[in-house]
Order: C-alpha cells, then sequence, then structure tokens
C-alpha cells in the first residue's frame, strides 16, 4: 500500500477517534449537569480504581497512585472527578499527609475520561440506591412525625373535650 493512502487512512482513525471523544466529553458534561439539577445531598466515590499505577520515586521509595472516579465537591459544587490519591511508601511523608487531588472528570486525561464511562452505569445506580435509601429513612421518619402529631392532637381533642365539660384534663403519662 502506498504512504499516501496509509497517511489518509491514519488521518480517518485519528479524525474518529477525536470526533468520538468529543461525544464522550459531551455526553459525561450531561452526566454531570444532570447529577448537578438533583441537588444529591451526599457525595459518592466509586469504590473500584479507574487506574492504579506504581513507580519508584527519586529516594528509592516506592509511590502508588491510584485514581477514583466519584461525584465530591469541588469549588463549591458536586461534580464528577478523578480523586487521586498518592502512598509513597515513607513514614515522613506519611506524616505529613495529603496526598489527595480532585480534578473534575472533563480535565482528566483521555485514558481516565474514557475508563470512567465504563463505569458510569454503575456510578448512576449507585446513586440510586443511596437516594432510595435515603427517602426510605424520610418515610420512615415521615411516619413517625405523622404519630407523633396525631398523637398531640388527641391529647389537645380530649383536653378541650374535658374542658369544656368542666373536668381537669386527664394526661397519660406512659
Amino acid at each position: 500500500m502506498p504512504i499516501t493512502e496509509e497517511l489518509k487512512r491514519l488521518g480517518q482513525s485519528v479524525h474518529r477517534l477525536n470526533e468520538g471523544s468529543e461525544e464522550i466529553n459531551a455526553l459525561v458534561a450531561d452526566f454531570d449537569r444532570i447529577l448537578g439539577e438533583l441537588l444529591l445531598p451526599f457525595d459518592y466515590l466509586h469504590p473500584r480504581p479507574l487506574r492504579e499505577t506504581t513507580i519508584v520515586g527519586r529516594e528509592g521509595k516506592r509511590v502508588i497512585e491510584v485514581a477514583y472516579l466519584g461525584y465530591l465537591p469541588y469549588r463549591g459544587q458536586r461534580h464528577l472527578v478523578v480523586k487521586t490519591v498518592k502512598v509513597v511508601e515513607s513514614k515522613a511523608a506519611a506524616a505529613e499527609g495529603g496526598g489527595q487531588t480532585l480534578t473534575p472528570l472533563l480535565l482528566a486525561p483521555r485514558p481516565l475520561r474514557h475508563a470512567a464511562v465504563d463505569v458510569l452505569e454503575e456510578v448512576a445506580s449507585a446513586i440510586r440506591r443511596q437516594l432510595d435509601e435515603l427517602a426510605d429513612e424520610v418515610d420512615r421518619r415521615r411516619g413517625r412525625a405523622r404519630a407523633a402529631v396525631d398523637g398531640l392532637e388527641a391529647v389537645r381533642d380530649r383536653a378541650s373535650s374535658s374542658s369544656s365539660s368542666g373536668r381537669r384534663p386527664r394526661v397519660d403519662e406512659g
């Protein structure tokens, strides 16, 4: 195959890759926007890392870097982010703490964005389960609040009917 034909095919492949990546970015932005519109009352961090790398640092200590997908506060609002955690094989580094960064998913390197897309459905399912649990908790509390109000209304009604008959109201202490 002549070199010009190969270069043409290479250009088409690059175009297809970039077009697909741009569409992925737009869909990730939509996903992030919709999560923001839901005003979720909690953070979420996917339990499985997107990437894990190990290198040996200048002092010969291992540095492990793990990247997670999360829906976490970033500059005052929750967004899809890549949370990167660095673990340094050193007591001094452990004492310093830190070693964590948050990067908006759309600003993360392409391989991380694409890896994140593979778990977005799991993220949506996990967030929905957490919302269902919160809704169940609200339903339970709403029932308890309703029972408390109903009980107090019953006490009030008994008290008002007793006072209209001239008797002193009796309040149960149990």
